[in-house]
């Protein structure tokens, strides 16, 4: 049993009053949500299959094809039996701007052929993202092929071997509970916006449906949100997919595009920040939460301090929607107002090159704060007809950030529910003493903002402990309002999160120990809640949890220990007896046991023989037999001095160390 059998005698809980509960209720975002940005459980099918375009090429096929396609092309055909969105990539480069795709259902004939050009939209290339990514074409949605369908790609004979066609299925979405939190929220303004201590003035959120609502699964995220400082500008797009969807295929085509640009593309999450479909519903697209600079990969070497807005559609040719430009313009002005951004303001960037970027990188461009893509990239995004659009969106900008009347805070409490959330005010909105943001306390809590962060609510002993760690000061702004934890609440801010639940209190969580409790599963994770805050060790930082410990040093990094181990470990002192764990608790070879190495030695256990550390020469020795799975197995004791020398027991007999020899000798039992 590796539980922890014995309290915390060293490590005592932080004094103060934090209270016993959070006080009001919390936003509604699902019974059982996970903690923010944390992977949400597997809930929605769907598939991607690669089809290498050279394993389907045959000596028939291209002869009769070689008509149609013309000089020095080729047509290839992959039968395929489901899918809804199409598109082609090419591991080694592409010698084409285009290619050219047709479906035929089974029993039906072909459809009309549709170019699709080569992905413009990509992250930036000195990012863990880009180094990933690929050569790709734009996808089509060509909705469901059914049993039996046959998709041909159109393409340079010399791209053939290389070219994969990628087929997604969307998947069908079920109930989705777990969401990331997304709030209104808002940023510092131009001096003539700023109310005296009051947050800036901000537009009412727009309807946006969160990634819950087109049944994102979050398992196919691939590393960390990137932030940026701020917001900059912003970046017109459309999808270039000219295939139709109905309305309720929306949340499909999104699912499908997500799919594409993580598991075919390699990107860490789909690349836009806000999707418009063309019966004007506004989508959250990139994870990280709709309020904050999150950069995306909508336009390679301009990522950073911009967010992209992607118009569902190809519009090279016929014209955006009323509702989708009418819609574009609404989340472009809210987003401009809450970072103090006028419709048609200049913006200086710095190109991170690469790509299809105009400027190569270390170039400062002077650019306007609502940019169509071919601004920043050599592109026809967002179509040739969807660019006549750009000022008609400028001037409704401009119009809709006129009627932005209340603060950032106020439209915060308001949209929360006002007093029926969070209580009537119990003071003014105040600027911060260091003067980064605002706030405002009420009968149930209180609203910080900041610019970096936007505005969140606090409460409770969250708020307590916060408050006695320095508010702002000390940990920094709320990132994330006071949100349902797995059995209590937490609330995330800039320097670190805080944790309550009834059994453990409110207990703050920083640095590395955070990040590692963060991929154990945070709460819902073997260590579950905090029991201490984050603590001062020998050289290091440590967090006791209730399920074990995680401690840090800069040597060795941060690393969980639990149970009987780490019960043993702290009867030797800690880490002022072997030093801090250089690796977690894990399971032995065999299957049999648990080991944790620590700087100075090790403690290994078995249910038969608990648990016991192992140091110096007689670990160099048992190591080199094979550690437990030598004759020696696991051992039965710690190192005991006799007559002479030192000696461990083993389940299979005796390490013995002799002072006179300076020799260690072995002894089966």
């Amino acid at each position: 049993m590796r539980s922890v059998q014995t309290p915390l005698s060293r490590r005592t809980l932080l004094t103060g009053a934090v209270g016993t509960g959070v006080v009001g209720a919390c936003l509604a975002a699902g019974g059982d949500s996970a903690s923010a940005l944390s992977p949400a459980a597997l809930q929605v099918t769907g598939s991607t299959r690669a089809f290498s375009l050279g394993a389907q090429r045959s000596a028939s096929l291209l002869s009769s094809a070689q008509a149609e396609a013309g000089p020095g092309l080729a047509v290839v055909s992959v039968p395929v039996d489901g899918g809804h969105m199409v598109g082609v990539t090419f591991p080694s480069g592409a010698s084409t701007d285009t290619i050219s795709v047709r479906v035929r259902l089974a029993g039906g004939g072909w459809t009309a052929w549709s170019d699709l050009p080569l992905n413009d939209s990509e992250p930036d290339p000195d990012t863990a993202e880009g180094r990933r990514s690929v050569t790709a074409s734009d996808p089509m949605w060509v909705g469901a092929l059914g049993t039996g369908a046959t998709v041909q790609v159109r393409l340079p004979q010399a791209d053939v071997a290389d070219a994969h066609l990628q087929v997604v299925d969307a998947g069908e979405a079920s109930a989705l509970a777990r969401t990331t939190l997304s709030s209104p929220a808002s940023s510092d303004r131009s001096a003539q916006l700023l109310a005296t201590k009051a947050s800036p003035k901000v537009l009412p959120q727009p309807t946006i449906k969160t990634r819950a609502q087109w049944g994102a699964d979050e398992s196919l995220r691939k590393g960390g949100v990137g932030y940026s400082d701020t917001i900059k500008a912003c970046v017109v797009h459309h999808t270039a997919d000219g295939g139709t969807y109905s309305q309720s295929d929306v949340p499909s085509v999104i699912r499908s595009m997500y799919r594409y640009h993580t598991v075919s593309l390699g990107w860490s999450d789909l690349g836009y920040n806000f999707v418009v479909d063309r019966f004007g519903g506004i989508w959250e697209g990139r994870a990280g939460g709709i309020t904050l600079p999150v950069v995306g990969a909508h336009a390679g070497g301009f990522n950073t301090d911009t967010f992209g807005v992607s118009m569902m559609g190809d519009f090279t040719s016929i014209a955006p929607s009323a509702a989708c430009l009418e819609s574009v313009a609404q989340v472009i002005a809210w987003k401009l107002s809450m970072y103090g951004l006028p419709a048609d303001g200049v913006a200086y960037l710095t190109s991170a090159g690469g790509g299809t970027a105009k400027y190569s990188p270390g170039t400062t461009v002077r650019l306007r704060t609502i940019n169509a893509h071919r601004d920043v990239g050599y592109t026809a995004c967002p179509g040739n007809v969807g660019f006549t659009k750009m000022d008609a969106i400028r001037d409704r900008v401009d119009e809709l950030l006129g009627g932005a009347t209340i603060t950032a805070i106020a439209a915060k409490y308001a949209a929360i529910g006002g007093a029926g959330n969070l209580g009537g005010p119990t003071t003014d909105e105040n600027d911060t003493p260091n003067g980064a943001g605002s706030y405002r306390f009420y009968s149930g809590g209180a609203i910080y903002w900041s610019k970096a962060t936007g505005a969140h609510t606090v409460r409770g002993a969250i708020l307590q402990l916060w408050g006695q760690l320095g508010w702002e000061n000390g940990l920094g702004f709320p990132t994330t309002d006071d949100s349902p934890a797995k059995g209590g609440f937490y609330n995330h801010f800039q320097g670190g999160s805080i944790y309550w639940s009834p059994a453990t209190g409110a207990h703050e969580v920083r640095g590395a120990i955070r990040q590692k409790w963060a991929s154990m599963g945070w709460e819902g994770g073997p260590a579950g809640f905090p029991v201490t805050g984050d603590g001062a060790a020998k050289g290091g930082f440590f967090t006791h949890f209730q399920g074990g410990s995680i401690y840090y040093s800069a040597a060795t990094g941060a690393h969980w220990t639990t149970g009987a181990i780490r019960d043993r470990w702290a009867a030797l002192g800690w880490e002022y007896g072997l030093g801090f764990p250089t690796v977690d608790d894990t399971p032995t070879p065999n299957g049999k046991g648990y080991y944790n190495h620590f700087q100075k030695g090790s403690v290994y256990w078995s249910p038969a023989t608990g648990a016991h550390a192992i140091t110096g020469a007689f670990r160099d020795a048992w190591a080199s037999m094979g550690w437990e799975n030598s004759f020696l197995g696991f051992p039965t004791k710690d190192e005991v001095a006799i007559d002479g020398g030192t000696r461990i027991e083993f389940e299979g007999g005796t390490l013995t160390w002799t002072k006179s020899t300076g020799k260690i000798t072995v002894k089966k039992k």
